[in-house]
């Protein structure tokens, strides 16, 4: 392929075949099992699990447990439980 072909459109039965292979890969064995008190949660995941708007975690990230990667915020499941369970003690 020379370099003016290096940007012509993929064709779409290409894109399908390799939408394909990205799929049959994720159903492979190329995961890694990851503990599930160990998963990083999205703000969103995390309003879902406490029933809570958006805007509530995002207010209260101070009480929160965060994990910051670069300019994301990322919660691990097992300091939301444990955040939840000392709110119960108070």
């Amino acid at each position: 392929m020379n370099r003016k072909d290096s940007h012509k459109p993929l064709s779409s039965s290409h894109q399908e075949d390799v939408s394909q292979q990205r799929n049959d890969n994720s159903a492979g064995q190329n995961h890694v099992f990851v503990p599930a008190d160990n998963v990083l949660l999205t703000v969103d995941e995390v309003a879902e699990i406490l029933r809570v708007p958006r805007s509530w975690v995002y207010s209260h990230q101070d009480q929160l447990p965060t994990v910051r990667l670069g300019r994301y915020e990322r919660f691990r499941r097992s300091e939301i439980d444990l955040f939840l369970d000392q709110q119960k003690a108070c």
